[in-house]
């Protein structure tokens, strides 16, 4: 792609915003812009034998520029043409699953530099896939995969719509295990956002972390595309980024004229944030759900779980982590029975103090 063309396009991805665009939305794309201009200029120093490999990284900017303009639009107030959402809508998602996903402590771990930038790939039948990002923090694995694919492949790697209507192109998402040093982990998450459909990348997290896990391991992952046996395995390292603050607590409660002993432990980190709680009466416990929130109000939003070992009376929740540190947290369970709205048990309700220096009470 020539100089003139990258820079009409991108003029003309430009010219597509509204006029009434915030200006820190504005300038957050005019850096965007600046930042693909260099990368442009930085790949027209690569050896002339490179010319063929170069297309595709060209290609790839115009397409981080609509994906960043697209994750803008879509956190600002702002209204677009159906016609400009349905072409970004069109256009793969390369990259930045951390960042696009919607998940502010992924955000805030790609921002902070509590994410790894790896590098590790499989390739057989003209595809590769590579680990390009990990993020542990002692709760939680998140990890981007990106797919490479031969020229004239039809579709994206993941695009949850076709997967479950079973249209999905050949060379598609499949299928994916992942082995922890404890042996092999059974219930992950995949995927993107919906609004980053469909993605060359995809997000995989294991959430529900337990025993003695170390703070550097590899981890072993294989996944399977449609239409192809071998599955591309991957050893990605892992290496714990975040402290962890540990904060407990242990009440009685009187819930339908009963006494019960309420036992919990919430973990944060800067990226996650994880609920144990401990109920003497484990059928209560299977139907309740918990929300959790700050002193300022703040409600974190759930990340699954919810399961958990009932016959110890025990259930685990994780959460997003909060942005700022907070004060204080309150625990506030809640029945959510037929999808019904919320119906809070305040008598169950507890506070749980923050202290102010991250390490009192941390480890």
């Amino acid at each position: 792609m020539a100089r003139n063309e990258l820079d009409n396009n991108l003029i003309e991805c430009r010219n597509k915003l509204p006029d009434h665009i915030t200006a820190t939305m504005r300038s957050r794309l005019d850096e965007t812009y600046m930042m693909i201009r260099q990368m442009e200029k930085q790949a027209d120093k690569l050896p002339g034998e490179t010319t063929i490999k170069r297309m595709p990284l060209r290609k790839g900017l115009v397409i981080a520029v609509a994906a960043a303009i697209l994750g803008l639009l879509i956190l600002s107030p702002v209204l677009i043409s159906p016609t400009m959402a349905e072409a970004l809508n069109k256009l793969p998602i390369v990259g930045n699953i951390f960042k696009l996903a919607g998940d502010s402590g992924l955000q805030k771990a790609e921002e902070e530099g509590l994410a790894t930038t790896v590098n590790e790939s499989a390739s057989h039948d003209g595809f590769t896939i590579t680990a390009t990002k990990v993020s542990y923090d002692g709760i939680r694995i998140a990890l981007e995969l990106t797919r490479t694919a031969p020229e004239g492949t039809e579709g994206a790697l993941y695009h949850l719509r076709s997967i479950m209507n079973d249209t999905a192109k050949k060379g598609s998402f499949e299928n994916i295990q992942v082995w922890l040093p404890s042996g092999k982990y059974g219930s992950l998450s995949l995927g993107t956002d919906m609004v980053t459909e469909p993605s060359e990348s995809v997000l995989v997290q294991i959430q529900d972390l337990s025993g003695d896990i170390p703070d550097q391991f590899d981890l072993t992952v294989k996944m399977g595309l449609r239409g192809y046996k071998q599955p591309f395995e991957l050893k990605v390292p892992v290496v714990k980024m975040a402290g962890t603050t540990v904060l407990t607590t242990e009440e009685t409660k009187t819930y339908e004229g009963e006494s019960l002993k309420v036992a919990a432990k919430l973990e944060m980190t800067p990226i996650t944030t994880r609920l144990t709680v401990n109920l003497a009466d484990r059928y209560l416990l299977k139907d309740l759900r918990f929300d959790i929130v700050d002193n300022e109000g703040n409600f974190p939003k759930s990340l699954g779980g919810g399961g958990g070992n009932y016959e110890n009376d025990k259930a685990d929740y994780t959460y997003e982590a909060f942005r700022t540190r907070p004060k204080s947290i309150t625990v506030k369970p809640y029945f959510d029975r037929f999808r019904q709205e919320k119906q809070y048990v305040s008598e169950l309700e507890f506070t749980m103090l923050v202290p102010e220096n991250p390490e009192d009470g941390s480890k």
